[in-house]
């Protein structure tokens, strides 16, 4: 059965411990000029989840909002459908997955996400595509990927796609103060 994550970013607080142990758990560097979190975050070769933080006034007031940005492993995807080298696979389990030994560097992946996903590491002799794999190894043997297992508030939720949709639904359903609508329920083929 194929897994999910649902994230609820009304209870996300901006810390950062998702990109944290993004980056610990995929030996990634912390990079100086282009940070994970903050004011205008950016997904590089390095970041593969970044935290932006929105600020806004309500009745005068200013609050912030936090938005969790990486991968979203779509049902459908584009960058899976666009790679003839089939460098990107989509697998039962849920994630979608890079195999660089697979790759030409033809970049439609990039060019077909339209979420701006996949990057390309300009900055290497032999560059390669780098994204988001859903901590596959983890999701492979039954655990939660590294950002769901840190977060301090529990904004996001590991589990059975058709569980974390039907989760979705009551959640909205039950508070009024919710949108009623669960994006990426058939978005982009669904994510």
């Amino acid at each position: 059965m194929s897994k999910g994550v649902l994230v609820d970013l009304t209870k996300c607080v901006g810390c950062g411990s998702c990109t944290v142990a993004c980056k610990l758990y995929n030996d990634n560097e912390f990079e100086k000029k282009s940070p994970a979190v903050g004011l205008d975050p950016k997904l590089t070769d390095e970041n593969w989840t970044v935290v932006s933080t929105k600020q806004l006034e309500i009745d005068n007031e200013p609050t912030w909002r936090f938005v969790k940005q990486q991968c979203l492993h779509c049902e459908e995807p584009a960058c899976v459908s666009a790679c003839f080298a089939r460098a990107l696979q989509k697998t039962e389990e849920g994630p979608v997955i890079y195999y660089p030994h697979l790759c030409v560097g033809c970049r439609y992946c990039m060019i077909a996400c339209p979420f701006d996903i996949p990057k390309y590491e300009w900055e290497k002799a032999f560059p390669l595509i780098t994204k988001c794999q859903m901590c596959s190894g983890k999701v492979f043997n039954g655990e939660a990927p590294a950002c769901v297992s840190v977060c301090p508030t529990d904004v996001m939720t590991f589990g059975d796609r058709e569980e974390m949709l039907a989760l979705a639904k009551k959640t909205v359903e039950s508070d009024g103060n919710y949108v009623k609508h669960i994006y990426g329920e058939k978005e982009a083929g669904g994510t």
